[in-house]
């Protein structure tokens, strides 16, 4: 690697070091507690995708190049240079990864694992070796941004075919699926697909909103792909459109990167606040059921019935009980999964990984062993992709005898919480010490920030 490849490659390390990222690079106790709380690697258990792992390569370009003792002693201190054999190892840990940061959930110092490996992919973005698949994806929704006009007729015609079924469905002659409608209360952002836009256009007309779709879809490969850039000007495409028409509220799809973009990053990443308000399609239908702008039928659903928390508007979003509220109006039967909320284990489709057909089996493997626990036949988040792997697992269930989960125990060390094992792994065991838990190890790690 010649040195300005080697320059740009740390100046994106460089570029987004803040305190926090210091902290993580910092803090690691190689304790491998992360190893239970991931749902690949207890699927696989292949070292690659223990959390600690895939974060420590990033860890070890820093200690070359961030530390003077991994700058002088780098044998010592497992400090690398970012060469073709670590950009290959960090690719296949770092793509893998869904974000769902149950990691982050059960860390002792809560070390968010999913930031640095935004880290890592800025990193491979720079060498030329992002995920070419979701590269292309996200460039294509530039591209659609940049020639809407190109685009517009399909896309419309589209939206008449299904207003034609919202007619049928809501038997009103007159309901539309309203198109770039100057003075609208609502924009909402669906996903490209029937299955996301005639719900949702069912409930606003049922419920009297004043609503507009938008003409770019919610999905954000930018982010997937870890293209910061790329992220915030697919999001500004709505975004911008939302201004045009006026809206007060835009309302996003069961896209759960699709919402955390826009309510937690977005503001961030273009310096400027949005002058509305952002919701997701979760919380709009509980907010209608409870002010009696819809009315459902309670025991519509049938036999016991769960909810599985999705982890971008879960964990990562902190939309937890109006979902269960929405079930519960519709059932006396609402069984919760164990674990729930927060500690809820992820679906295994995040982060774009849902179309590598590699993983299915193991998604699947983990779903299987984890709704016998909660007696019920079948789980279904309210994802698409959710429902499809519940009902390929139906028949995977007939071959599972005793729930096989690996659950880390919950506790607290001073006051941030943390989980202790109850089995041992002799990878995670021989990772604990080879990547230097003693003194010695962490020495160049323990340089406190005094801000």
């Amino acid at each position: 690697m010649d040195s300005t490849q080697l320059t740009t490659l740390t100046g994106v390390i460089d570029k987004k070091m803040n305190r926090q990222l210091k902290q993580y690079m910092d803090i690691c106790a190689r304790c491998a507690i992360c190893k239970d709380a991931c749902h690949q690697y207890v699927g696989t258990g292949d070292f690659k995708y223990l959390p600690a792992r895939r974060a420590e390569l990033i860890r070890q370009i820093y200690k070359k190049y961030f530390t003077k003792t991994g700058e002088f002693v780098p044998a010592l201190y497992e400090a690398r240079d970012p060469d073709d054999n670590l950009l290959d190892e960090l690719y296949d840990s770092t793509y893998a990864c869904t974000g769902c940061r149950r990691c982050m959930y059960y860390c002792p110092f809560s070390i968010d694992t999913a930031w640095i490996l935004s880290v890592a992919k800025a990193i491979l973005i720079a060498a030329g070796r992002g995920n070419e698949m979701l590269g292309q994806l996200a460039d294509a929704a530039l591209f659609k941004g940049d020639n809407v006009e190109m685009f517009k007729d399909v896309i419309v015609s589209g939206f008449k075919d299904i207003e034609v079924e919202v007619q049928e469905i809501t038997g009103n002659p007159n309901a539309q699926v309203p198109v770039d409608k100057q003075g609208a209360d609502i924009l909402y952002v669906a996903l490209a697909g029937a299955h996301s836009i005639r719900p949702a256009a069912v409930i606003f007309e049922e419920a009297g909103a004043n609503w507009t779709i938008s003409m770019f879809e919610a999905a954000n490969y930018g982010f997937f792909d870890g293209d910061i850039e790329k992220a915030r000007l697919i999001t500004k495409r709505f975004i911008d459109e939302a201004k045009r028409l006026g809206v007060k509220e835009i309302v996003v799809p069961e896209c759960g990167h699709a919402y955390r973009v826009l309510e937690l990053f977005y503001e961030a990443w273009s310096k400027e606040k949005m002058p509305f308000k952002v919701s997701h399609i979760l919380e709009k239908v509980d907010e209608y059921i409870k002010d009696g702008s819809i009315t459902v039928e309670k025991g519509l659903l049938t036999g016991t019935v769960t909810y599985h928390d999705p982890c971008q508007i879960g964990r990562n979003g902190g939309i937890f009980e109006q979902p269960r509220d929405i079930v519960q109006s519709l059932t006396d039967n609402f069984v919760d999964l164990t674990p729930n909320r927060e500690q809820q284990w992820c679906c295994g489709g995040g982060g774009g990984i849902v179309a590598m057909e590699e993983f299915t089996e193991t998604r699947l493997d983990r779903g299987t062993q984890h709704t016998p626990r909660s007696g019920y036949r079948c789980t279904s988040g309210h994802r698409p992709r959710g429902r499809s792997d519940a009902a390929q697992g139906q028949e995977a269930h007939a071959r599972i005898d005793e729930p096989r989960d690996r659950e880390p125990q919950r506790g607290t060390l001073r006051g941030a919480p943390f989980a202790s094992s109850p089995d041992s792994d002799a990878q995670a065991a021989a990772y604990r010490t080879r990547l230097g838990s003693t003194a010695r190890g962490r020495a160049s790690n323990h340089k406190r920030i005094s801000q």
